[in-house]
């Protein structure tokens, strides 16, 4: 359009120039005297003047003699038949120019078409331009989105190698940003559905281990009562008695650890517990501190209680209990220093009422449970029960503390 527009001012600027428009005109009759002595032709010639006349752009040419028209290239068939004798009128304005023909001089009138040539190149010129500033902006268009397509497909073959952490780019507002924003969220899904899986392979890799971890503590048990009843070294039968019923409670404990275990394998993760009515808390925790003083004895360690039972109720939820009792003992047994009893201190701290052991650490004893599958097992029982489990070790002494909220 600029073009367009600017050529033609410049066009009209240049053909308003009367002695321009002159020189084209007699340049024009010079060419038209040339081929007509070229040629010998005459006024009756109609036929190779009008070739001429269109092969040099002109809009009008006629032929004129004693003011009688005897040519026209409006009408060129027409003024070869000769019947016309009507003088036409004279314009001063109009430029007459003489022309030797072989019949005799005539008059010549020329209307350049030079105007004319100059537009049609003009627009030829524009159009030319407008369709090469098309297709470039089209290929320059297209060159972006193709890097874009091959960027696109290098960023999903990285997605299909596993590489999910790189995003895929959204560049611009078209239909590929919205593929690409596709693509992003579909690879934030397999992302996020990937550590899913993998936080589930490990919970399950967590339950399997503490579950069997809890299973040896019982196992152990029942394995120390059969050999007091099968080597006999008991004092009487109330005792044996107290041993075989102490055996079935360990076996009612594996019994419902194994179904933890099946409900487990359904569900991943724990399944969610229902805590028992508010008991108060010297007895949710008597017959478990006597039985495990009892185990623990067995085993030649000393329990020792040093505080009274605090008052207040708390929330349980038995299976645990039992099983963070069963944990405690095991620890005790692998670490704590026989030499010396192990003290139970029973307070209430603010909200909470807190039951702690206190033991010295053995020297043989003073490594470390490997994974710390006792203390990750009770600190997770004891966040379902609304507490919280604290573990210290300080100068040789190993304290660890079970939190309940008071009611």
């Amino acid at each position: 359009m600029t073009l367009q527009m600017g050529g033609v001012w410049m066009i009209q600027q240049y053909l308003e120039n009367e002695e321009i428009q002159q020189q084209r005109v007699e340049e024009q009759i010079a060419l038209l005297q040339e081929y007509v002595t070229e040629h010998n032709l005459s006024t009756d010639d109609a036929r190779q003047l009008t070739r001429w006349a269109n092969r040099n752009s002109l809009i009008l040419m006629e032929i004129y003699r004693s003011n009688v028209l005897l040519y026209t290239s409006w009408a060129p068939k027409e003024s070869s038949s000769g019947e016309n004798t009507m003088q036409a009128p004279y314009y001063d304005w109009v430029s007459y120019y003489q022309i030797q023909f072989s019949d005799g001089p005539a008059d010549v009138v020329l209307y350049s078409g030079e105007a004319y040539r100059w537009y049609l190149c003009l627009t030829i010129s524009s159009l030319i331009l407008s369709v090469a500033v098309f297709l470039a902006v089209f290929v320059v268009g297209s060159r972006r989105l193709v890097r874009y397509i091959c960027l696109l497909s290098d960023q999903i073959q990285a997605m299909e190698g596993g590489d999910l952490d790189q995003k895929i780019l959204v560049k611009g507002e078209h239909e590929l940003s919205s593929l690409a924003r596709g693509l992003d969220s579909m690879r934030r899904s397999f992302r996020e559905q990937r550590e899913r899986e993998k936080e589930l392979y490990r919970t399950n890799q967590t339950m399997i281990t503490q579950m069997s971890h809890d299973l040896r503590t019982p196992l152990t048990a029942i394995q120390i009562y059969t050999d007091i009843l099968r080597y006999r070294k008991f004092e009487n039968y109330s005792q044996a008695e107290a041993y075989l019923n102490r055996i079935d409670g360990k076996i009612a404990q594996i019994k419902q650890l194994a179904e933890n275990i099946f409900e487990y394998s359904l569900v991943p993760g724990e399944p969610r517990i229902i805590l028992e009515a508010a008991l108060p808390f010297r007895e949710v925790f008597h017959d478990p501190l006597s039985e495990m003083a009892g185990y623990l004895e067995g085993q030649g360690i000393k329990l020792q209680l040093e505080t009274q039972w605090p008052e207040g109720a708390i929330h349980p939820y038995s299976p645990y209990i039992r099983r963070l009792m069963d944990n405690i003992a095991s620890n005790l047994v692998k670490y704590a220093d026989p030499a010396l009893p192990v003290r139970v201190v029973m307070e209430r701290r603010e909200q909470d009422l807190v039951l702690s052991w206190v033991n010295t650490v053995r020297s043989d004893g003073a490594r470390q449970d490997s994974s710390g599958i006792g203390l990750s097992n009770m600190r997770a029982m004891m966040e379902k029960m609304g507490g919280r489990l604290e573990a210290e070790r300080e100068d040789g002494l190993f304290r660890v503390s079970l939190y309940f909220p008071a009611q």
